[in-house]
């Protein structure tokens, strides 16, 4: 198997993603590869310096390091063909590689993506998903990838978050929702009611039916399909909401010494500040996109994770981890197998 790591992409770029590559690559054996692109000196550099020892293959590719987050995709796509996104999705391409993973630009991994492997038979617009780090960990799609979802896309939509749980969170029949502004099936916009529809006919998506805003938190669907500009603002509240949990977290506790002298003379306050601390750590871990890894870019010929942009090296270990996975359950071509039945029966 081989991985290929962006290793110059992200907000901190070459330091995080090859600390992330050596945790990631105790899970590999030493037939396997991981591939990083970038400038070859400098990762050289950096691998001799830290001494790393990896426990599998490492090999190099040399590329650009020319893409920041702010580059447009079209200035990217004309601009910066030697680009370490753009050679480390050729690798996909010409099938020297299994798999992409880079915390670098979402809209240039997602333009040279398109160009470079294309869309699966059958499948009208990609979708971006992420797992919301709330409650069960739903997959949420699509957050960007397709703004001006369609009915036909929402449908399409569900099909792929519903094959990517099964192999991801190995469940049997993923419960699958469709975001609106009320339960009821006469709820949503006209886009949004023939999204229902479709979805409720197809007798191989566990449907749950529409849910509402606040069923995020209520562990109620496994996968959550909505438009690309609605995900994407959900998803940046989410971001937010953890961070500002983490932030007032810090401020309570520094007047815990002075909390601690006031249940002093209580002896089970005293032995249960232990277990509420790690309560505490244990919630922030679970809301934490360290554990989450990149977020896949579906319906593209190829295992595409984009990872985010201020990712440590834990993250990047997940995200690589998570191509490693659904290599190993030959995803794509179970996506393939799935939409060429449904186009062909189409046809018909």
């Amino acid at each position: 198997m081989k991985i290929v790591l962006d290793a110059m992409g992200g907000d901190i770029g070459l330091s995080v993603n090859l600390e992330g590559a050596l945790l990631a690559s105790r899970y590999f054996t030493s037939n396997d590869t991981i591939i990083l692109t970038g400038v070859k000196s400098e990762i050289e550099q950096y691998i001799s310096k830290k001494k790393m020892q990896f426990n599998c293959k490492i090999e190099i590719v040399n590329a650009e390091n020319n893409v920041g987050m702010g580059d447009s995709p079209t200035k990217a796509l004309q601009e910066k063909p030697e680009s370490s996104i753009a050679k480390g999705l050729d690798l996909v391409k010409s099938k020297e590689a299994d798999a992409f993973f880079s915390p670098g630009n979402t809209g240039v991994i997602l333009a040279f993506s398109l160009f470079k492997l294309g869309r699966l038979r059958g499948i009208n617009r990609p979708a971006l998903g992420s797992i919301f780090p709330i409650g069960k960990h739903p997959l949420v799609l699509d957050i960007g990838a397709t703004p001006d979802s369609k009915s036909e896309n929402l449908y399409q939509f569900a099909l792929l978050g519903h094959e990517y749980m099964k192999i991801m969170k190995n469940m049997d029949k993923p419960v699958v929702g469709l975001l609106s502004n009320g339960e009821e099936n006469s709820k949503g916009s006209v886009v949004y009611q023939r999204a229902f529809d479709l979805i409720k006919q197809d007798k191989d998506i566990n449907f749950y039916g529409n849910i509402e805003g606040d069923d995020y938190f209520k562990d109620k669907v496994d996968v959550i399909v909505t438009d690309g500009f609605t995900g994407n603002i959900i998803l940046k509240f989410a971001e937010g909401m953890v961070h500002w949990l983490k932030d007032n977290f810090k401020t309570s506790v520094k007047p815990l010494p002075f909390a601690i002298i006031g249940v002093i003379l209580s002896i089970p306050g005293i032995l249960g500040i232990p277990f509420f601390l790690f309560a505490i750590k244990k919630m922030l871990k679970k809301i934490s996109y360290d554990e989450i890894g990149g977020a896949p870019l579906l319906g593209i010929d190829g295992v595409v994770l984009i990872g985010h942009g201020k990712s440590n090296p834990n993250a990047v270990k997940s995200g690589i981890l998570n191509a490693k996975k659904l290599v190993e359950h030959n995803f794509i071509n179970e996506l393939k197998t799935i939409f060429e039945k449904r186009s062909g029966s189409e046809t018909d």
